[in-house]
């Protein structure tokens, strides 16, 4: 199979040897049929030495998570900018919410198993995470009308609940689990619909 290695997940090189292993072992065998050994053996190191740094394979995929999060919040902070035209903030905050790490799991024929293993075993950490990026866009749409950039008013002036309606239709883009390129199409055409109907003058 192809290698698709994720974003660095931390400064600790041992701790991203074995986070990018697991990654690969998931992405490639699945949740259940990938066992600490495999993990082990993928960042190379015994598997003593992996127990010294995560209690389980349950551990190791909830730090995952969180670093996806970490990773999508910084990326969606860094596309919506204040002053950027909508209509390109928006696709470009929808485009790197998603990630290398969610595309590579669109190609999985795991993918579908680890999208349920997320909200067995990360649910708390998924929940906290969706959280913080719709707080993130419900910040920038509130910023940019105040500055008159864009209009809530036709949505009930609620920055939070037009956000976490966005963010609720770009999930539900992941049903039947579309390959990557169409992924990105659909994802593409919903921000702009997003942004032509927020845009002031539009």
């Amino acid at each position: 199979m192809t290698r698709a290695t994720p974003p660095d997940p931390l400064t600790d090189p041992r701790q991203q040897a074995i986070l990018g292993a697991a990654f690969e072992a998931f992405r490639n065998y699945g949740f259940r049929r990938t066992s600490m050994d495999d993990i082990a053996r993928g960042a190379g190191m015994s598997r003593a030495a992996l127990y010294l740094h995560f209690r389980n394979k349950e551990d190791i995929f909830r730090s995952l998570a969180a670093h996806y999060y970490d990773t999508a919040e910084q990326s969606v902070r860094a596309e919506l900018r204040p002053g950027r035209d909508v209509a390109e903030a928006l696709p470009a905050a929808f485009a790197a919410q998603a990630g290398e790490l969610f595309e590579a799991l669109l190609t999985s024929p795991h993918g579908e198993e680890l999208l349920d293993t997320k909200y067995a075993q990360a649910a708390d950490v998924a929940e906290a995470g969706e959280a913080r990026l719709a707080a993130i866009h419900a910040a920038w749409l509130e910023a940019e009308a105040e500055a008159g950039r864009v209009d809530l008013a036709p949505f009930g002036d609620d920055a939070q609940a037009l956000s976490e309606t966005m963010l609720t239709a770009l999930h539900g883009l992941k049903a039947g689990r579309p390959d990557p390129g169409t992924y990105r199409a659909s994802a593409e055409r919903l921000a702009r619909l997003f942004g032509r109907a927020l845009a002031v003058g539009n």
